[in-house]
């Protein structure tokens, strides 16, 4: 623990030094001028939203290829992506605050997106390509009021790419890597991705077109704990995307997004110690193949002072485990309607109602939901006001009622107000916010509950929060925000029969969360963040308490893009006690443009120390591994 320490100190150090021999021409860091859109459903200045907004632009994104979402989201301060660092078909967790996949809403442009057959509902991100997002947006604590379930921790907003002006735009990457443990490092080329994107306007229409494939092999899933190995896992993924926009009149314009996503992947297992109730590795030739189809027609109409978009989706998900033979499959359809009206240059308001309906089938050794009897259904009224004084004070102010077919209503809300002023040319806000989230049982959940209950509640959880946000010209911005949440009526298990119960008790959850970006010249910039949880021991089960990341961006010359990260993930522990050792990980990045950017290629090398660690107990992390690649463009 002294030795993690210690380099955290001086790196940490090191970042704090270097203004001091500063002399360097000024760049921009992320300011509070910049425009987000999760905060608000609309384009908001950042400076008008009463909560930190975390964003990954595509300047990031291009000087991270071979990178995916997952690793982007988890150099976020307060995210911790379980599973990230282990083999690609390893379950994952999305841990934001301290709170499970159940908590987090994941938006796709907009939209949210779950999976009804799965136990908790979560959407897999390995479906989405890096390569077809133009942006990821993350929004901190309670958002029900305008994402209804699962907002309780957070919100994840990934918006795809716009089709170019031009009549036609393409770009392709492909990439070739290692994939190894630390205890077994190879150089052989294990892990490969292939990606293809074409876009453009004809006339009034424009179009995206997207195609990627990657996989990987070389690591088994589980580790062995004797001299006898394991057999490696597989895993291969497809995914072909279609987004069409006509525009029917300058103010009117109707889309298509449509989505086909496959992947398969080997998975061992684990048996449990019955008195400890430790998972012991176990080498299983288990597979999984999961195939997602996706479709959404939209809308967007714009008038003199405000919008109206309609958002529809469907989406049917196939998720079959062999030699199991068990079976999932959910399908989900509804709508999402909203207006926003400006008043005046001050106030305006947000109306509009969404609507799910879900379905799922389930046949596995354990419970049969028969195809048509496992279904809910839910209508949720919302409503969001916004007061933007040129004053400096801005108040959001909003409510959603949730009428669900399972347990009837729901009524949410949230008060957000924030400040902004200058001291001596810095910009300077200080915010805070109380707001209340719901997270719908699943319909597993509800289908496998224990018989003597007439319903399951939902989860509900109150978030109090408050913060700063400083801009000192445009060479450093420093934020820290610090949290308290409470749960209650939380979905469990019951002890003896193992079916669902609700907890009637009340968990809380606090910490806070802070970062520093440091243009030191216009060569280098710096990053460093820190965020710390305090709750219940048993609820921070692969939820490191401390978890420190920092990293320096250098451009070597016009063409050439370095960086160097660093993360320090604290000691937790598994399920039946087990401990999870702190780790270290240093990564390193590179990627050089010819033929006027034409032609990029990049290369990295992560866990440069090859260091030996377990996300979660007993499955493999990869060890010291490279990765190179190009991308041209089209």
């Amino acid at each position: 623990m002294k030795k993690q320490l210690l380099i955290v100190s001086v790196l940490a150090c090191s970042f704090v030094s270097t203004k001091v021999f500063s002399q360097e021409k000024k760049e921009k860091v992320e300011a509070l001028d910049e425009v987000v859109v999760t905060a608000t459903k609309f384009a908001t200045n950042k400076k008008n939203v009463g909560k930190v907004v975390y964003q990954i632009t595509q300047e990031t994104i291009e000087n991270s290829q071979g990178k995916t979402i997952l690793d982007l989201l988890n150099d976020v301060p307060g995210v911790e992506i379980n599973g990230n660092f282990s083999t690609k078909g390893q379950n994952l967790g999305y841990y934001i605050r301290g709170g499970r996949n159940r908590q987090v809403a994941i938006l796709l442009d907009g939209v949210n997106v779950n999976d009804p057959s799965s136990f908790n509902g979560d959407f897999d991100l390995r479906q989405i390509d890096i390569n077809q997002v133009e942006k990821i947006e993350v929004l901190k604590g309670a958002s029900s009021t305008l994402y209804g379930t699962g907002a309780a921790t957070g919100v994840i907003n990934i918006i795809l790419k716009k089709a170019s002006k031009k009549g036609f735009r393409g770009s392709f990457s492909s990439s070739i890597g290692s994939n190894s443990s630390s205890e077994n490092n190879s150089l052989s080329a294990e892990e490969f991705s292939t990606s293809f994107n074409f876009n453009g306007t004809l006339g009034k229409l424009d179009y995206l077109l997207a195609l990627n494939a990657n996989g990987s092999s070389g690591l088994s899933a589980a580790e062995s704990s004797t001299a006898t190995a394991f057999e490696e896992d597989n895993f291969a993924r497809q995914n072909v995307l279609v987004k069409l926009n006509y525009a029917l009149s300058d103010h009117f314009k109707i889309g298509l997004l449509t989505s086909y996503d496959e992947f398969s992947t080997d998975f061992d297992g684990f048996d449990f110690d019955p008195v400890t109730f430790a998972s012991i590795p176990a080498d299983r030739d288990n597979n999984l193949n999961s195939v997602q189809k996706r479709v959404g027609v939209n809308a967007d109409y714009t008038y003199a002072n405000g919008s109206l978009k309609i958002r529809t989706f469907l989406t049917d998900i196939d998720r079959t485990e062999t030699p199991s033979e068990n079976f999932f499959n959910g399908e989900v359809y509804g709508f999402d309607i909203y207006n926003n009206y400006m008043f005046n240059e001050e106030f305006s308001f947000l109306v509009g109602i969404t609507s799910q309906y879900q379905d799922m089938t389930q046949r596995t050794s354990f419970s049969t939901i028969e195809e048509g009897s496992g279904k809910q259904h839910f209508y949720d009224p919302y409503l969001s006001v916004n007061y933007m004084s040129e004053k400096g004070l801005n108040v959001n102010v909003g409510g959603r009622l949730n009428i669900h077919s399972e347990y009837g209503n729901n009524f949410v809300y949230n008060i957000n107000p924030s400040y902004n002023f200058r001291i001596n040319e810095h910009n300077i806000k200080l915010f805070a916010s109380y707001s209340t989230a719901f997270i719908t049982p699943t319909l597993s959940e509800i289908f496998t509950k224990l018989p003597s209950i007439d319903e399951l509640l939902p989860e509900e959880t109150t978030t109090v929060e408050g913060g700063f946000d400083i801009a000192l010209g445009d060479k450093l911005t420093f934020n820290a925000t610090y949290f308290y949440r409470e749960e209650t009526n939380k979905i469990g298990y019951d002890p003896n029969t193992f079916q669902t119960i609700n907890d009637l008790g009340t968990f809380s959850a606090k910490g806070f969360e802070t970062e520093v970006i440091y243009s030191v010249s216009n060569s280098l910039k710096l990053l460093a963040n820190y965020t710390y949880i305090d709750r219940d021991e048993n609820l921070l089960l692969k939820i490191p308490q401390n978890k420190f990341f920092i990293k320096a961006n250098y451009n070597l010359g016009k063409n050439t893009f370095t960086s160097l990260s660093y993360r320090w993930v604290d000691e937790t522990q598994d399920f039946g006690n087990v401990a999870l050792d702190s780790y270290n990980l240093f990564d390193f990045f590179i990627n050089h443009s010819i033929l006027e950017n034409k032609v990029t290629f990049y290369g990295s090398l992560t866990n440069i120390l090859n260091e030996d660690f377990q996300e979660i107990a007993g499955f493999t992390t990869r060890g010291r591994n490279y990765n190179l690649g190009v991308k041209i463009q089209l």
